[in-house]
């Protein structure tokens, strides 16, 4: 584990989620507290920048109760949107040689 400034910790949780060892809501939180609020966007290279500002769109909005969904639909993501995101990010990062960090 890396501590919440330390930009690993986005690929590690990306991992953790990936692999199965933590769940939406804790991905959400977690990346969350190092990203939005301890990780400075000049530690994060112009490529990282734009991955992981997406997908903190999807992440600040995402809501695991269907009553949210119903309430109004456009205002949160699901769990399937969620993971799809979380997917791409690491596709994107992968492809520039930006792989998981252990």
């Amino acid at each position: 584990m890396f501590e919440k400034k330390d930009k690993r910790r986005l690929y590690w949780l990306i991992d953790q989620y990936l692999s199965g060892k933590i769940t939406e809501r804790v991905f959400c939180d977690e990346f969350y507290y190092s990203y939005s609020l301890e990780i400075r966007d000049d530690d994060l290279t112009k490529l990282e920048q734009k991955v992981f500002s997406e997908l903190d769109k999807i992440a600040s909005r995402f809501s695991e109760y269907e009553e949210d969904h119903e309430l109004d639909p456009k205002a949160f993501y699901t769990i399937d949107q969620l993971k799809q995101k979380i997917k791409e990010t690491k596709e994107k990062l992968s492809r520039m040689g930006n792989d998981s960090i252990e």
